[in-house]
């Protein structure tokens, strides 16, 4: 029954949130306000699941310089660690099939949050990515996702190239983020939203300054071994 309730809440929380986001994403083009209401709903969310979420690693950040952040994938809870806690407002790169979801997918298109991709046009996924760069180094922070999609065990998956492309182009640093313990929270193959523990773990940046199209593979493997050295064990032995 407690399960029930809480989707009751989220639902609630989403119409509640979600409308006022997509009411004000028209006049809200740099994203600032739409960020403070994503915080506003997750940070709803996640108390009312009784969802205690830790952070380290905040002093890696370097106030006013932009970013690409780059993380793992394995529960919609990831999201929610990374909003509440960054320190900055953000953005993200998304499919564009994301901008049709009700609400938070409206207010992220509608208010230049979400950066859209169209992953089955090569060429406009291309001058997505170009345009993503421009307005990184017009001092844009970038969310990514490299592996694509979620991860059905927490462990890490391959890593897709669109991002790495994207922080050569724009020659700003990647910021490694492990996220561990949201696996546990929405178990595999379960619609339940358990209680429970979160930590996120923001690496030091890695410089792309002076890199070429040809470094891209040494760099994502350099991050891949950054984000995999983030995770805890034990909350991630608590999900798998």
């Amino acid at each position: 029954m407690i399960y029930v309730f809480r989707y009751l809440l989220i639902l609630v929380y989403t119409v509640l949130w979600g409308t006022l986001a997509s009411a004000a994403a028209f006049f809200d083009r740099g994203g600032r306000f739409t960020c403070w209401v994503a915080r506003n709903w997750i940070r709803w969310v996640v108390v009312s699941c009784g969802v205690r979420i830790e952070c380290e690693g905040l002093e890696n950040f370097d106030p006013g310089r932009p970013f690409v952040l780059m993380t793992n994938h394995q529960s919609v809870f990831d999201i929610a660690a990374i909003v509440l806690t960054l320190p900055t407002n953000f953005h993200f790169v998304s499919k564009k099939e994301l901008a049709w979801i009700p609400f938070f997918g409206w207010a992220l298109a509608w208010s230049g949050v979400g950066i859209m991709v169209d992953r089955s046009n090569r060429s406009r996924s291309v001058a997505s990515l170009r345009a993503a760069a421009e307005r990184i180094r017009g001092g844009a922070n970038v969310i990514i996702f490299p592996e694509g999609t979620r991860s059905p065990t927490g462990e890490l998956q391959a890593f897709k190239s669109g991002g790495f492309h994207l922080a050569i182009q724009a020659q700003v640093p990647v910021v490694p983020a492990t996220v561990s313990g949201t696996l546990a929270i929405t178990p595999r193959k379960s619609l339940r939203v358990e209680s429970g523990r979160i930590k996120i773990r923001y690496g030091k940046p890695i410089p792309t300054e002076g890199l070429v199209e040809k470094d891209r593979e040494a760099l994502k493997v350099h991050v891949r071994e950054a984000i995999q050295a983030g995770f805890d064990p034990e909350l991630q032995r608590a999900g798998g």
